[in-house]
C-alpha cells in the first residue's frame, strides 16, 4: 500500500511540476506583458475565452484532487464493506461532488466562454459517430488484455496488497443492497462521464492547450486523470484512456465524444460485473477464454 501511494504521489508530483513549473511560467514569460499575442493552438477544440483566471481554477481543482489523495492515505485500510446506510450516503455525497465540480467549471467560465462553442455541444451525429465510442472501448480492452498477457498486472501484484481492483469495482462485486447497486450505476455511468469530462477535457485540457500547446495538454490531462483514481494497477490503463479521451475531444471538436466513450467504458464494466455477480460460474470461463476481465 505504501508503494502504491508513493507511485501515485509521484504521478501527482509530475503533474504539479508540468503545471506549476512548466505551463504557467512558460505562458507568463512568453506572452504576458508583451506585445505579441499568444498563437492560437491548432486543432478543433477552441480556446477562445480561456485565460489567466483559469490558472486559478485549474490550481484549485488540482488542490482538490491532491487533498482527496492525502485524505485517502489517512483512512484505515478495510477490505470489508461498510454498512449499507453509510454506503448510500457516501455514494450520494460522491454524486454531489461530481455535480459541484461541473458547477465550479461553469462558474469559472461564466460570461467569458461560449460553452456551446467551446465544448462543441452542437454535435451533428453521423453513422460512424455511433460506433466511435464502442470502438475506442474495444481498443482499451485490447490494450488491457495485452498488459495482462505480458504479465504487467501480475508484476505489479508483487508490490501491492490485495488484488489491485478499484474500490468502486469491488463494491459492485460484493454489495447485495439494491440501493447501493443502483447508486453505483448512477455515479459510474452518469456522474463520472459528465463531471470528469467537463473537468479534465473541457477545462484542464483546454486551459493547458492554450498556454502550452496540444501535446503537453494531452499528456498532463491524461496522467492526472489516471492519478486521481488512486489505484496503482489502473494507473497506466486509465492514463492511456485519458490520453485517448483528450485525442477524441480534439479529433471531433465535441465534448460529447469523450463523454460517450467514458459512458460506454464504465457502463460496460458495470454490465460485466452485474452479469458475473449473478452468474459466478462465468468467471472461470472468462479468465480461461478471454484472459482478462475489465476491472476499471
Amino acid at each position: 500500500m505504501d508503494l502504491e501511494f508513493k507511485v501515485i504521489g509521484i504521478a501527482y508530483a509530475i503533474c504539479a511540476g508540468i503545471l506549476f513549473l512548466g505551463v504557467v511560467p512558460y505562458y507568463a514569460v512568453k506572452h504576458l506583458g508583451g506585445e505579441n499575442a499568444p498563437p492560437i493552438p491548432k486543432g478543433r477544440v477552441p480556446v477562445r475565452g480561456f485565460g489567466l483566471p483559469d490558472i486559478v481554477g485549474v490550481s484549485l481543482l488540482f488542490g482538490f484532487y491532491a487533498g482527496l489523495f492525502q485524505l485517502s492515505r489517512f483512512e484505515a485500510a478495510d477490505s470489508e464493506l461498510a454498512a449499507a446506510e453509510g454506503l448510500v450516503y457516501g455514494l450520494m455525497f460522491n454524486f454531489l461532488l461530481q455535480v459541484l465540480q461541473i458547477a465550479f467549471v461553469l462558474l469559472m467560465l461564466f460570461r467569458r466562454v461560449n460553452l456551446a462553442e467551446a465544448f462543441g455541444l452542437r454535435w451533428r451525429t453521423t453513422w460512424w459517430k455511433l460506433v466511435y465510442a464502442p470502438a475506442v472501448v474495444l481498443v482499451m480492452w485490447a490494450f488491457m488484455a495485452v498488459l495482462d498477457i505480458v504479465g504487467y498486472n501480475d508484476w505489479l501484484g508483487q508490490f501491492i496488497e490485495g488484488d489491485g481492483v478499484q474500490e468502486s469495482v469491488k463494491l459492485l462485486q460484493e454489495t447485495t443492497d439494491p440501493t447501493v447497486f443502483i447508486l453505483m450505476g448512477v455515479v459510474a455511468c452518469i456522474g463520472a462521464p459528465l463531471a470528469e469530462e467537463v473537468v479534465f477535457r473541457g477545462y484542464i485540457y483546454t486551459m493547458v492547450k492554450k498556454m502550452a500547446g496540444l501535446p503537453l495538454a494531452v499528456i498532463l490531462s491524461g496522467l492526472l486523470f489516471g492519478a486521481v483514481h488512486m489505484n496503482l494497477v489502473a494507473l497506466l490503463p486509465l492514463t492511456v484512456l485519458g490520453i485517448l479521451l483528450a485525442l477524441s475531444y480534439e479529433y471531433t471538436g465535441s465534448l460529447w465524444a469523450p463523454i460517450a466513450i467514458h459512458f460506454c467504458f464504465n457502463a460496460a464494466t458495470v454490465a460485466i460485473q452485474t452479469l458475473l455477480k449473478f452468474n459466478p460460474e462465468w468467471i472461470e470461463e472468462f479468465e480461461k477464454n478471454a484472459g482478462f476481465i475489465p476491472l476499471w
